[in-house]
């Protein structure tokens, strides 16, 4: 890489705006190595949808918006998640993007045996509670019988939960663990580590090189530092939100004596903070003058969602 560009601040792959601009078919070659390394797998054939919206049949049904859908080999269908905000509903929300995306697989009169495998990867820039006491940065989950953990019922369901702070001890561990490279890029290719990478990892250097260009845009600067402020904004007023209810919740429930004192003092907490939270940050959004489409894309919501909100 060129002197010049050690001084330049990159953009962070884990911003979704410039995630799914970097892995997209304009870049299927940096795409490619990313999929093989997320999923330990040889990919020779790869088939990058870059239609982020999820179909739904009835205008009522939830949209969702993929960061990375991928075709593999003729076989396997792929979702690539960043969730950089604790909603305390990830497991849900994997569970609704997988459900739709091997809902589409099977066509009307299609044996139901035609479905690839799907598989959802989470890459999660927040701790997960449920993993808490795991040091491994990577979690698997399959469908398993309770009493024979041995027994998978389908290998065309699988769930891979990625947690960024565990990266760099993974990495520290096993240099040569491409997954956690690409993990350590994706979180902040401005780090002595991805510097220490790129001497190995050609795919990453290329990638680097990329993100670089795309730093030099600077309509994409722009919108990615927008999404990165409304992001750390969304963290901040959920925490305040979150404390807020959690005193209110342990003042009613020691008063009263109850638990559930508590329990509704943290969900009223969590309910205002969002509505909050989304205000405070559309409001902000608006007095930049943004268009419709920029301000979608900063919120990662659809303008139907955006419509709702206003």
């Amino acid at each position: 890489m060129p002197e010049k560009e050690e001084s330049i601040k990159l953009l962070k792959p884990k911003i979704d705006i410039v995630f799914q601009s970097l892995f997209s078919k304009k870049n299927e070659k940096i795409t490619k190595a990313f999929a093989e390394a997320m999923l330990d797998e040889k990919v020779k054939k790869i088939t990058i949808n870059d239609d982020k919206e999820l179909f739904r049949e009835k205008p009522e049904d939830k949209l969702g918006i993929l960061d990375l859908e991928l075709d593999i080999n003729d076989r396997e269908k792929v979702d690539i998640e960043i969730q950089l905000v604790d909603r305390s509903n990830i497991q849900e929300r994997l569970l609704f993007y997988f459900s739709k995306l091997y809902y589409n697989e099977v066509k009307k009169g299609d044996d139901y045996k035609k479905a690839k495998r799907v598989v959802m990867v989470a890459i999660l820039d927040y701790d997960f509670n449920l993993t808490k006491e795991i040091k491994r940065m990577e979690t698997k989950w399959k469908l398993r019988e309770e009493n024979a953990k041995e027994l998978v019922l389908t290998d065309k369901i699988e769930i891979d939960i990625i947690e960024l702070s565990k990266v760099r001890a993974e990495y520290e561990k096993n240099k040569q663990n491409k997954k956690a490279q690409w993990a350590l890029f994706i979180n902040d290719p401005n780090t002595k580590e991805v510097k220490e990478i790129m001497k190995e990892n050609e795919d990453i250097e290329e990638a680097v090189v990329t993100v670089h260009k795309m730093t030099e845009d600077e309509k994409m600067r722009r919108l990615a530092d927008l999404r990165e402020k409304a992001i750390l904004d969304e963290k901040a007023i959920r925490r305040k939100g979150y404390e807020d209810g959690h005193e209110a919740g342990y003042e009613d429930g020691r008063t009263e004596g109850r638990a559930e004192g508590r329990a509704e003092g943290l969900e009223k907490g969590r309910t205002e903070g969002k509505a909050e939270e989304r205000k405070a940050i559309l409001n902000n959004l608006k007095k930049m003058k943004l268009s419709t489409e920029e301000i979608c894309k900063i919120l990662n919501i659809t303008t139907e969602e955006l419509e709702k909100m206003e």
